[in-house]
């Protein structure tokens, strides 16, 4: 199942800047079902925080990198955190985060939560646990 293609009865929200000259951002666009909303780049913190505390889940692409801020911001609001797999995306948003290094192995925790709904619970709560922990200076 690919999540840009097929309908899967939830909506993926993308934030950031969309360049239609770039071939890829076009080729995204164009493989997108409707269930894909492109908003474009959110500066207001007001608007990009009621996005994070109504969204289902958080989905963090970042492949490099160290402590994100984005990824930090996710984790107190309570989000379930789904991120790509490397080690500093990890140490960031620890065990209870479901982790991804394809776009299918992407596609199957879309599915998983998509057949275990409850698992968002527990991913919810160890995002506060882990912000509470390690990112409340």
């Amino acid at each position: 199942m690919d999540f840009t293609e097929k309908n899967v009865g939830m909506k993926l929200v993308i934030l950031g800047n969309y360049d239609q000259s770039n071939a890829y951002h076009r080729h995204v666009f164009e493989a997108a079902s409707e269930e894909v909303i492109f908003v474009g780049a959110i500066y207001d913190k007001s608007v990009v925080q009621a996005l994070r505390y109504h969204s289902k889940a958080y989905v963090h692409g970042h492949q490099v990198g160290g402590t994100n801020p984005s990824l930090v911001e996710a984790l107190g609001a309570g989000n379930a955190i789904i991120a790509h797999d490397n080690r500093f995306n990890r140490w960031v948003a620890g065990e209870s985060a479901l982790y991804f290094s394809s776009a299918k192995e992407f596609a199957s925790v879309i599915e998983e939560i998509i057949q275990k709904p409850e698992i968002l619970i527990s991913m919810r709560n160890g995002s506060r646990a882990r912000f509470n922990k390690n990112f409340t200076w």
